[in-house]
């Protein structure tokens, strides 16, 4: 390999590239006639299409614009490269000139990082399929001539690409060894061999909808020109935590399944929002699966999901039609015992009416009497109120559709067949309450008036009795009183959310820690930030005690301090405090904390008094935790390998993804979720944690992560939901899959403080 340096000459640059001057390569002058019509509409930031192609068969075309210009532009000022090389024929002396500037510009360096990337894209296309640098290779292919060529924006900064494909072509003519290089297509629309562009397009609405991200669809040839649809994106898995997924759809009839399924989904989800709730998850292949009632749902399990639940709403159906009848007839009796309530009410309501207005004259009053014992005179019947018997609706048998099996049109039409009856049962259920309401109301009402037509009866033995009954003022109770509603609205707590109210809560939080310890609780705080944590958990395991002392040891010997065996005279101030620092896009003067410092660990620290003092730590921690508490409600999150218990000092963040991140165990991991409510005893890592601040220039915040440190064992806590997802790690290319099983707890009850 060329020894790397900042600055190549030309004549370095050209010897790497094995290109000679004034000597143009037979491959470069054989060159073909053009005809490319590129598409005014089609957006050029956008790469559907990447392909292996050969070396050999892409023609390279030199364009005196910028790589932002339009295709058009580009296209139409275009020219072979053997015009930039000729430097023999006046016309192209300023092409020539051109070409030497970009020798000159370009580094060998990164024509070589250009050759890497190649080597390893040669293994495999990438996961994500897109890749650092591919907007740089501005390679389209001529439908019309079956032509593959690259335009090279002279105007630009960045040649590598073109120089590494110069010096690829150059071997190729002296070798005959023909290689690929895996690069997106400019301006290729995909080419409608498994799914239409229409179709593709579909899919990235319905993942959209499905995952609240929007999706990138690519068509990938390997170097067998072997067709893969590649779809990737990124979709919520827990609260606000999101994953990438990739989907391959090897063929067409891969390819038809995945679209037919989502698009199923999406039409019953969309259509019957009030009956389908599909979830997408990650599955363990870093792909996606829909789930419908926890149950995965693929292509093959429509028809048989399609057949039930239209079984499912038949019955339904059938239940509400029988409820209907039911009701209907219930209605029926209830509007005839109301019209009756309110003839007699009225009858009532008219004597009384009359009593009143004969009272108010000597005559009237006498009038009034002497009716009264007119009727008195006549028998006393009451009209018997019968009701009226209905005849019995023919129950009206449903037809419903019998088919072998029942398509998405089907479930659509009968489901919205059920919503037109359960409303009509619903708005039947709702006239009945109300008149039920309105009988007992006006049962009181008639109550009302007949106590006080018996009170009249009673004064009517003789004139006399009755004239000294009708001169009192009594008022009519004819309406039910009214009851007073007690006030049960409880007060609102607000809900933080750590991505929108971080800077917020981070402040609120590290105004609290200041307040609450000293510099030598912080210290010890501190430590839990570190490796130190473990060792202070299990403080009673010798060997790990050991292990920890060493490596304490061994990191003084390995870094420069002003104290090894001496004191240490400088203390936390070794620093000079005049030193600006940034945090959170805020400048300080403060000093990180240095967890050897604290411990006063030096060579010749014993064991004895290294687990004396770690002994003494913990027994501090758990006596801080105690006395702090939290001064606001807000979900914490612990992430454990599987076969760890929930119990004793942990650390949480209140970011899931943190939480996950920090826990580097194999396999799957235990995300435990408590609901944290304000007063609970905990601590928060906030920013007086990690420096001294002694010059009092410190920013309020949580800027170094969201975590802290808790003590399980204060608490008494339920589990109240269990659930799983998987989530896609990338590292280098490579993907891995992780199981997250969440346990989410509600505290009920803490145990008394010591």
């Amino acid at each position: 390999m060329t020894k790397i340096t900042n600055e190549n000459s030309i004549e370095e640059t050209l010897k790497y590239i094995g290109l000679e001057l004034g000597e143009i390569p037979n491959i470069f002058k054989q060159y073909e006639s053009l005809q490319f019509r590129p598409i005014k509409t089609y957006d050029e930031q956008i790469y559907k299409v990447y392909k292996y192609v050969p070396i050999s068969k892409i023609q390279i075309l030199l364009t005196p614009t910028n790589r932002l210009n339009t295709i058009q532009e580009k296209y139409s000022k275009a020219t072979p490269l053997a015009e930039y090389l000729d430097a023999e024929n006046q016309e192209n002396i300023e092409k020539h000139t051109t070409f030497l500037r970009m020798l000159r510009q370009v580094k060998i360096q990164e024509i070589e990082q250009i050759d890497l990337q190649q080597k390893e894209l040669s293994k495999q296309i990438p996961f994500k399929v897109k890749f650092d640098g591919n907007y740089l290779w501005q390679i389209y292919y001529s439908d019309i001539s079956d032509t593959y060529f690259m335009l090279v924006p002279t105007e630009d900064l960045e040649y590598s690409t073109f120089f590494y494909l110069l010096k690829k072509q150059i071997e190729y003519q002296k070798n005959k060894k023909e290689q690929k290089i895996f690069v997106p297509i400019c301006y290729s629309n995909y080419s409608n061999t498994y799914l239409k562009s229409s179709e593709i397009s579909d899919i990235e609405k319905y993942l959209w909808f499905f995952t609240k991200n929007w999706c990138n669809v690519y068509e990938t040839y390997d170097k067998k020109e072997k067709l893969t649809l590649v779809i990737v994106g990124d979709i919520v898995v827990y609260e606000n935590m999101t994953s990438f997924y990739r989907i391959k759809l090897d063929t067409k009839e891969e390819a038809v399944k995945f679209y037919k399924l989502i698009k199923a989904l999406f039409i019953l989800q969309t259509q019957l929002p009030h009956y389908y709730n599909f979830i997408a998850k990650i599955n363990r292949y870093g792909a996606l699966q829909f789930e419908y009632q926890k149950k995965k749902i693929n292509y093959e399990d429509l028809v048989e999901l399609l057949n039930k639940q239209y079984i499912i709403a038949e019955k339904s159906i059938i239940e509400i039609n029988s409820k209907e009848i039911e009701y209907e007839k219930e209605l029926n009796n209830l509007k005839q015992i109301a019209k009756n309530q309110d003839e007699e009410y009225l009858m009532k309501e008219k004597q009384i009416a009359t009593y009143l207005e004969c009272r108010k004259t000597f005559f009237g009053r006498i009038k009034y009497f002497l009716k009264s014992k007119k009727n008195k005179k006549k028998e006393d019947t009451k009209e018997q109120i019968t009701e009226k018997q209905e005849e019995e609706k023919v129950e009206k048998q449903e037809e419903f559709l019998q088919k072998d099996y029942y398509t998405i049109e089907d479930i659509v039409q009968i489901y919205k067949e059920l919503d037109e009856k359960s409303s009509k049962v619903k708005n039947f259920e709702l006239d009945i309450n109300a008149l039920k309401n309105k009988i007992k109301s006006m049962e009181i009402k008639i109550n009302n008036a007949n106590q006080y037509i018996e009170e009249i009866d009673k004064h009517e033995k003789n004139i006399f009795e009755f004239w000294k009954f009708t001169n009192k003022d009594e008022n009519l109770l004819l309406n039910e009183g009214e009851k007073q509603v007690e006030n049960t609205t409880k007060k609102i707590e607000k809900v933080y959310d750590y991505k929108e109210d971080i800077e917020e809560v981070g402040n609120i939080i590290d105004k609290a820690v200041r307040q609450n310890f000293n510099k030598n609780e912080l210290d010890y705080i501190y430590l839990l930030t570190t490796n130190i944590f473990e060792v202070i958990k299990k403080f009673e395991d010798e060997e790990l005690l050991q292990q920890s002392l060493e490596n304490l040891k061994q990191e003084i010997d390995t870094t420069e301090r002003l104290f090894s065996t001496e004191k240490d005279i400088f203390g936390n101030l070794s620093e000079d405090a005049t030193k600006i620092k940034v945090l959170g896009n805020k400048k300080h003067r403060e000093i990180a904390k240095d967890k050897i410092k604290i411990l006063e660990i030096d060579n010749n620290t014993t064991i004895e008094e290294y687990k004396n003092k770690i002994a003494s730590i913990n027994e501090n921690i758990k006596k801080y935790i105690d006395e702090a508490k939290s001064i606001i409600s807000i979900p914490i999150y612990i992430a454990i390998p599987n076969k760890e218990k929930l119990e004793g000092l942990q650390t949480f963040s209140i970011n899931p993804e943190e939480a996950i991140n920090n826990c580097k165990a194999e396999g799957e991991i235990y995300l435990h979720k408590i609901n944290i409510k304000q007063g609970n005893p905990l601590i928060f890592f906030s920013n007086s944690v990690y420096f001294e601040n002694n010059n009092k220039t410190l920013p309020y915040g949580m800027n170094m992560g969201t975590r802290g440190v808790i003590n399980v064992n204060n608490y008494k806590i339920k589990n109240t939901t269990k659930d799983e997802f998987r989530i896609n790690h990338l590292v280098a290319d490579k993907y891995s899959t992780k199981k997250i099983l969440l346990n989410e707890y509600e505290i009920i009850q803490n145990e008394e403080e010591n």
